[in-house]
């Protein structure tokens, strides 16, 4: 069966290629300099520029593939190597650069039509250009087998560390130096922990390229690269006077404060619940049940989970919900300039509290952590302080819960007084 093709004119420019998609094929003429157009191949996800010219020696316009579009550094490089190419052509010169020479073909739209998806691969197959892969990856895999937030994430850490890296470049050529020298950039830009992401996510890509026969199998070199390790960081735990002190600074915030309540109303909700950051920052008008003094989150860290609410929480999320619905939002806390997206940026109004509160250093998750630990402090159960937490492994609830050192003492102190009596 042919494919279809869509055929229209638009001038380049970068912005538009670099955000090209559909579920059709596309050509694509540029309108100032004639015979140069690009073609947009759906199911590859992969731009390629082609010039069209015709010489006195010849009876049939010929179709010069340029290259694609991840070889470019921008739009100006495309038109730079056609107007060479024009001039070439309108002086009678058939001796166009050389690299242009084995992908000179005589065809047209309705020829491509005519070419089998098996044909187009092959054509590709040769060397395969980093960035045309990953996309490659992404649909035919992460967009499969990995939660949306994943996605997400995979493709930020893409677009600021690897594609500037390795986007251009032909996997083939790439060797464990290579790699090497970017997971020590990596690293010294953000993290460990960071630069393990990334690295482990070239090799989740890299075992991919390896079944889709894109490269040898065996051939994975992320394992020459040697992983570090972040300093151990011990978390801030509030004890009763620190909640104290911090409830008390988040009351008269709004009052004495030129951010925004909704920022401080964001830390109320993460400290009564124990959630994840991006699980109420990001929380959803329909995710949230006042009736059942329930959120069913849709997704989280651990997938879809039920969290519940205790009656302050509830009154917390009851004044947001209203706030939102005025808005028009979705979100249950807006953003507060685009109502179309989540709340951002709460370190801030955090800091602020901190610092109001003569509170130490703390970050964000350490609410979580302090949540977790005040339970086990209390006596709760620990499967029920995992069921709230969303813990997967009740061995992670513990890890948790390592920092409860009140308890320990207490333990301590009751054993020495026995010895003693």
């Amino acid at each position: 069966m042919s494919e279809k093709w869509l055929c229209k004119t638009r001038a380049f420019k970068d912005s538009w290629i670099e955000r090209l998609t559909g579920d059709v094929n596309m050509q694509i003429s540029d309108g100032t300099i004639p015979g140069l157009f690009l073609r947009y191949y759906y199911r590859t996800k992969t731009i390629s520029f082609f010039f069209s010219c015709k010489l006195k020696q010849m009876r049939n316009r010929k179709i010069i593939a340029m290259g694609k579009w991840s070889e470019f550094t921008n739009v100006e490089e495309v038109y730079a190597r056609a107007k060479e190419w024009r001039k070439m052509v309108l002086l009678g010169n058939i001796n166009l650069p050389v690299d242009a020479q084995p992908a000179q073909m005589e065809t047209t739209v309705e020829t491509l039509q005519k070419n089998d998806l098996k044909n187009e691969l092959i054509k590709f197959s040769t060397k395969q250009v980093f960035n045309d892969a990953f996309m490659l990856y992404v649909d035919k895999y992460s967009a499969l087998h990995k939660k949306p937030s994943t996605q997400k994430t995979d493709l930020i850490q893409y677009r600021s560390y690897i594609k500037p890296l390795f986007g251009r470049k032909f996997i083939q050529d790439i060797k464990s130096r290579d790699l090497i020298d970017a997971y020590a950039e990596w690293a010294k830009r953000t993290s460990f922990s960071t630069a393990n992401k990334i690295l482990s996510l070239i090799s989740s890509f890299w075992d991919w390229c390896e079944s889709y026969g894109f490269m040898p199998h065996g051939s994975n070199l992320c394992g020459y690269v040697k992983r570090g390790t972040n300093p151990t960081y011990k978390p801030t735990i509030l004890d009763l006077d620190g909640y104290k002190r911090f409830f008390k600074s988040l009351e008269t915030a709004s009052s004495r404060s030129r951010m925004h309540p909704r920022m401080f109303r964001v830390l109320k909700v993460l400290a009564l619940t124990g959630c994840r950051r991006s699980e109420i920052r990001d929380l959803e008008m329909d995710e949230v049940s006042l009736s059942e003094k329930m959120i069913h989150l849709k997704d989280s860290k651990t997938g879809a989970r039920d969290v519940k609410l205790s009656d302050a929480a509830v009154k917390e999320l009851e004044i947001a919900m209203k706030e939102a619905e005025l808005l028009g939002s979705k979100y249950v806390f807006p953003g507060i300039f685009d109502k179309d997206k989540p709340v951002d940026n709460i370190r801030k109004p955090f800091e602020w509290i901190l610092k109001d509160a003569g509170l130490p250093h703390m970050r964000l998750h350490d609410l979580r952590h302090s949540f977790i630990t005040m339970g086990a402090n209390l006596g709760e159960n620990m499967n029920a302080i995992k069921d709230a937490a969303g813990h997967s492994r009740l061995a992670t609830t513990e890890h948790y819960t390592h920092y409860a050192d009140s308890g320990t003492f207490k333990a301590v102190n009751h054993i020495t007084e026995a010895i003693c009596k």
